[in-house]
């Protein structure tokens, strides 16, 4: 049959399934039905949105057949896995990523349909069950049912439901000998504990004694060594080998047949889609707890098979790549981000058998929300892995500069799941605690900060990318928290990126502090909620900060006289904290880095005034400054920042604090003698006033000496000489304010992150957006079929 008969024929079946009642006793039908030769593409063409949802809501039993045979047949491949079905095997995987969508919309997060939580969680007498019988073994035999793993759901083996078998049979697919791997190694190496890769060394016991965490031995649970350790895709973390993922030839025949499964599979995790973000529960999704639970088919293959393959990849190798493998590095980014996303946070104590062997405890693996992914990735501890995995996310997020930098064009692929990546960053830096101690302590983290600052910088301006900034943002007020970060900084920056950044000469603390004030003063309207992260960030480091350059110096003075400004400072009640932090920030680097930082002491200097107008600050002077920017108290007139803010960014989703308080209130800000009082209590000016006092005098003296022509050089030399022990306040305590877990953020994650795979799955629509609720969604009205 050639390809456009095939089509033809892939089309009419497709009418007959919407059109009329198909008989499940109709073989000719169902048997031609699979048999008949498709590619992704035509699947997804010929089942559009419009006949996928009339097939559910108005031919329901064609569905549940096409459904119940397309998982009747991945059983049958997984118990009886012949080349010669391989095809016929794809097709129904394609089918099922196709539907499965367009069933979760009914699903445990959507709106509940009795016929949907029948057809995929049935169990009593389940209907399913006799078909796949008939399908494998001809009698209704159970022997493809009873083979697959039994996953919690407290019926017995004969009783599975279809959802856990299709998602069952995905992940026995992803390492079937000859369709996505090789063959499996003999029984003798796989039950050997020899090939893990966690051989212990004494810098891994202190590193974890120095985290707190004690290793507990006991004699039986649930293994997380992944067996067999053939059949992982490449090597890295978890294995032993020297199958690289860019160098090894034969695993690359599998890639296309292992996309096409991992497709199903994020099919099947896709349930918080239908979630409203107000409403979402990470604990809900029946379809995800089966994925991740401690029973689930090969999890730990999985796990490191999905992570090596990702973190192993190198785009510098240039034109020998392939776009499958480019495809299968970014579906791979994408599944295993949504299969760490749900659940609860594993626990990174480590528990071992006596041979030191990595388990679960069978009492914590039975426990709701437990996710064998989020402990697989807890559990990383030694040196060799984290140094593997720091240096997979530095060289994949180098990519986004490097690939734009290059001298030939296209000569270096461009990867374009660098927002994933940097959700899996976040996980690893959040959930894994000798992940952060490693990068921060063993690692250069500057290799880290540059792409995130490239990527901030650059996405600026543009409204799509609000959510890149926001992760971007939380990934260094994350590392901020730590004073090793700060101390890192310090390092020379003498890259050059592809930007309009200004030439300086400095560190890596420069070109952080260089970016932020970028995003303030020329960024888009939607990152105004996240000026208290920025400057929060910048008066982190700011104690460790031990030379300013002259372009830094004079952004942060900058950023003073923008803050102080009546356009800002009367914006809101609470504007001022913004004030505060950056004063906290002078008064870090002059109190513990005064010798480094005459550019600082110089360009405050030069702007005396701006700090003499905030400290004489009265309430007559700031009403006079409110009413002369806003206009009346009930004046309706809104500040274009501010108005665009009380819109929110996503449907259900926080934006976070607005720039001040007021901004759905319908009245204006109007400055009163308690907000003065606060103003004057919460701003630490006495640092830099008394700075003023003292080095004021002695510009002056140097400028009418020389008439008024003076080098600056000269009075940077003189300031460098001067001390200012004895003259400035006792140094206060460094404050550190760390980034505290919470839900809003951990939802915000949630949808950032299925956002990201929405977008990134439009080639080929696996998602349809007119049902989606966990994020808005502008869709454009399409024929019915």
């Amino acid at each position: 049959m050639g390809a456009s008969a095939s089509r033809e024929k892939f089309r009419e079946s497709v009418s007959a399934l919407v059109e009329v009642d198909v008989s499940t006793d109709d073989a000719d039908f169902w048997d031609e039905l699979w048999k008949i030769p498709s590619t992704p593409e035509e699947v997804f063409e010929l089942i559009p949105p419009a006949a996928a949802r009339r097939l559910r809501d108005e031919r329901f039993e064609n569905l549940a057949t096409l459904f119940t045979q397309a998982t009747a047949q991945m059983c049958q491949i997984v118990e009886t896995p012949y080349n010669i079905y391989f095809d016929q095997a794809l097709n129904c995987v394609r089918v099922l990523t196709r539907i499965l969508p367009f069933l979760l919309e009914k699903g445990d997060l959507g709106d509940a349909d009795e016929n949907v939580e029948q057809l995929c969680w049935g169990t009593a007498g389940n209907v399913g069950d006799e078909k796949i019988g008939l399908m494998v073994g001809g009698h209704g035999d159970k022997s493809v049912t009873s083979s697959l793993p039994h996953a919690g759901t407290g019926v017995g083996d004969d009783q599975e439901p279809l959802a856990l078998l299709v998602v069952h049979a995905a992940m026995h697919m992803l390492f079937l000998p000859q369709f996505t791997c090789d063959f499996h190694e003999s029984k003798e190496q796989s039950g050997s504990a020899g090939l893990f890769a966690r051989s212990e060394e004494r810098e891994d016991r202190d590193m974890r004694a120095e985290a707190g965490l004690t290793a507990k031995t006991i004699e039986n649970g649930v293994s997380l060594v992944p067996r067999p350790t053939s059949i992982v895709w490449a090597s890295g973390a978890g294995i032993n080998g020297n199958n690289q993922l860019g160098g090894d030839s034969s695993s690359r025949k599998y890639d296309k047949n292992r996309i096409e499964v991992l497709r199903l599979m994020l099919a099947a995790c896709c349930d918080p889609l239908f979630s409203p973000a107000d409403e979402y529960n990470p604990l809900a999704s029946r379809w995800l707890a089966v994925a991740t639970a401690a029973d689930a088919p090969n999890a730990p293959c999985l796990f490191y098979s999905l992570l090596n393959t990702v973190l192993s990849f190198d785009p510098s190798a240039g034109l020998g790549m392939s776009d499958t493998q480019v495809q299968l590095v970014e579906l791979s980014t994408q599944v295993l981000a949504a299969l760490l996303d749900c659940g609860l946070p594993g626990n990174p104590e480590p528990v071992q058998d006596g041979n030191g062997e990595p388990l679960i405890e069978f009492e914590a693996a039975s426990k709701g929300g437990f996710n064998v992914f989020r402990t697989l990735m807890s559990r990383i501890e030694t040196t060799k892995e984290l140094s593997f995995i720091f240096k997979g996310f530095s060289r994949l997020l180098r990519n986004v500069y490097e690939a734009e930098s290059s001298y030939l064009p296209g000569s270096a692929p461009k990867l374009e799941c660098f927002q994933e990546l940097l959700v899996l960053l976040w996980k690893f830096l959040e959930e894994n605690p000798l992940f952060m101690n490693h990068v921060l302590t063993k690692c250069d983290v500057n290799e880290l900060v540059v792409p995130i600052c490239y990527l901030m910088y650059k996405s600026r301006r543009d409204p799509a990318q609000i959510g890149l900034v926001h992760i971007c943002t939380f990934v260094l007020l994350k590392l901020s928290g730590e004073r090793s970060f700060g101390v890192s900084l310090n390092k020379a920056f003498k890259q050059k990126l592809p930007l309009d950044i200004p030439l300086f000469s400095g560190g890596h603390n420069d070109l952080l502090a260089i970016t932020l004030h970028k995003l303030v003063v020329n960024g888009a309207y939607k990152l105004v909620p996240l000026y208290s992260c920025f400057l929060t960030i910048i008066c982190n480091i700011s104690p460790y900060w031990r030379s300013m350059s002259l372009v830094a110096a004079v952004k942060m003075v900058n950023l003073f006289e923008l803050f102080s400004s009546p356009k800002f400072l009367y914006s809101g009640e609470n504007a001022h904290r913004h004030l505060a932090l950056l004063l906290e920030v002078f008064n870090n680097v002059l109190q513990y880095q005064y010798q480094g930082n005459t550019h600082l002491v110089y360009a405050i200097i030069r702007r005396k005034d701006s700090f003499g107008r905030i400290s004489s600050l009265t309430l007559k002077k700031a009403q006079e400054q409110c009413h002369k920017v806003f206009g009346d108290k009930n004046s309706v007139h809104y500040d274009a920042d501010r108005a665009r803010l009380a819109n929110g960014e996503a449907k259900g989703v926080p934006v976070g604090e607005a720039l001040g308080a007021g901004v759905d209130s319908g009245e204006k800000f109007q400055p009163t003698e308690a907000w003065l009082n606060e103003l004057k209590e919460n701003l630490p000016l006495e640092t830099v006033t008394r700075l003023l006092q003292h080095l004021v005098p002695v510009v002056d003296e140097i400028v009418s000496s020389k008439s008024g022509v003076v080098d600056e050089g000269e009075i940077l030399e003189v300031l460098h000489e001067i001390t200012m022990v004895g003259l400035l306040p006792v140094p206060h305590p460094i404050v550190i304010r760390k980034y505290q877990p919470n839900q809003y953020t951990a939802l915000w994650f949630t949808a950032f992150m299925w956002g990201v795979i929405f977008l990134r799955n439009q080639n080929l629509p696996m998602f349809d957006g007119k049902c989606i609720e966990l994020f808005q969604v502008s869709v454009q009205e399409e024929d019915v079929y």
